[in-house]
C-alpha cells in the first residue's frame, strides 16, 4: 500500500511540475514575441537565407529547394524559443515572466517600443515598472541575460547556417 502511494504522489509531483514548467516554457515564448526579440530573430533569417541566395548564385538552386530550406524555419524558430526559455529560467522566476507579459500587454509596453508613441503617461508607468522587484532583477541581470543572449545567437545561428549548407549540399549544391 504504501510503494502504491509513493508512485501516486511521485506522479502527482511529476504532474504538476511539468504543467508549470510547460507553463513558464509558454509564458516566457508570449513574452519573447511581445518584445519583439523573435521577430528580431526571423529578421535575422531572412536575412541569413537572402545572403546564401547570393553566394549560391552560381549553383543554380531552384526555387523548390530554397521553399524546402526556408520549409525549416519555424523548427529552428522553436528551437531558439526553447534557448532563450533556459535563459529566462536561470534570470527569472514565473511570477517575473507574468509581470513583463502584463507590461507588454499594456499601452505603455506596447509604446515602449516606438518611442514616438510614449506618452508621460506612459514613462510614468514604466518608471513603476522598473522599480518594481521585476523591473530591478531586468535591470540588474541585463549584462548576465545579454551574454546568455549573444552565446544563444551565436550556437543558434551557426547550427541554424550549417544545418542550411548540409541540406544544400545533400542536395548536390556545393560551394
Amino acid at each position: 500500500m504504501k510503494t502504491i502511494f509513493t508512485v501516486l504522489l511521485f506522479v502527482t509531483f511529476s504532474v504538476t511540475s511539468f504543467a508549470q514548467t510547460d507553463a513558464y516554457s509558454e509564458d516566457v515564448k508570449k513574452c519573447i514575441k511581445s518584445n519583439r526579440t523573435m521577430s528580431y530573430y526571423e529578421d535575422v533569417m531572412n536575412q541569413m537565407y537572402d545572403m546564401l541566395k547570393v553566394q549560391y548564385t552560381d549553383k543554380n538552386v531552384p526555387d523548390s529547394v530554397w521553399a524546402e530550406v526556408k520549409n525549416g524555419k519555424n523548427a529552428a524558430m522553436d528551437e531558439l524559443a526553447q534557448m532563450i526559455v533556459s535563459a529566462y529560467r536561470g534570470h527569472f522566476t514565473h511570477e517575473d515572466v507574468k509581470n513583463m507579459n502584463i507590461l507588454y500587454a499594456s499601452k505603455a509596453g506596447k509604446n515602449m517600443f516606438r518611442p514616438d508613441d510614449l506618452t508621460e503617461g506612459d514613462k510614468v508607468i514604466l518608471t513603476e515598472f522598473y522599480k518594481s522587484d521585476t523591473g530591478r532583477k531586468i535591470t540588474g541581470s541585463q549584462d548576465s541575460m545579454n551574454e546568455s543572449m549573444s552565446k544563444i545567437a551565436e550556437m543558434w545561428s551557426s547550427g541554424v547556417y550549417r544545418g542550411v549548407i548540409a541540406l544544400l549540399s545533400e542536395k548536390g549544391y556545393n560551394l
